[in-house]
């Protein structure tokens, strides 16, 4: 595998790294900035700036096409949507956890992403479903993922309650 783009929105969002080379993009305000960049995550580190999700996605997406990267992982994506990614055909995978779940694609979907004017809306909350109309009206693989939420009550005390 070659360059794999991950995008964070904190630096608290940065897992497991895949194989190859990886680079940490983190799309914020600046609040996180030097935190994120005096840590080592053993991984190229760069800085975006972005207000709101769309806002973060594009940046990572673009910097991620800057680089020539093979994929991206966007917001905390994992092995399954990882898999998915893979291949010369555009796919876009998207997680299904509320609100707005982690976004993968790769370097074919990217290029397509590049010519789809952007609305305002798809810079805010919205890019999940932007993403999903274009690629479905142009017949891109779009794979649905749904992963595992952590629990906000343990479950022994939703079983004794």
């Amino acid at each position: 595998m070659g360059i794999t783009v991950i995008g964070i929105t904190h630096p608290g969002q940065v897992g497991e790294l895949p194989g190859g080379t990886n680079v940490l993009v983190l799309a914020d305000d600046g609040t996180y900035a030097d935190e994120f960049l005096d840590t080592d995550f053993r991984a190229h580190q760069l800085v975006v700036r972005a207000h709101g999700r769309g806002s973060a996605f594009f940046g990572v997406a673009d910097k991620a096409r800057e680089l020539g990267a093979d994929r991206v992982l966007f917001g905390g994506a994992h092995d399954t949507a990882a898999s998915f990614t893979t291949g010369e055909d555009p796919v876009l995978v998207l997680g299904v956890r509320p609100p707005g779940g982690p976004i993968a694609c790769n370097a074919a979907f990217l290029e397509r992403l590049d010519h789809w004017p952007r609305p305002a809306r798809a810079y805010r909350e919205d890019v999940d479903h932007w993403l999903a109309e274009n690629a479905l009206r142009e017949g891109l693989r779009v794979e649905l993922v749904s992963w595992r939420m952590e629990p906000t009550v343990p479950m022994r005390r939703k079983l004794t309650a």
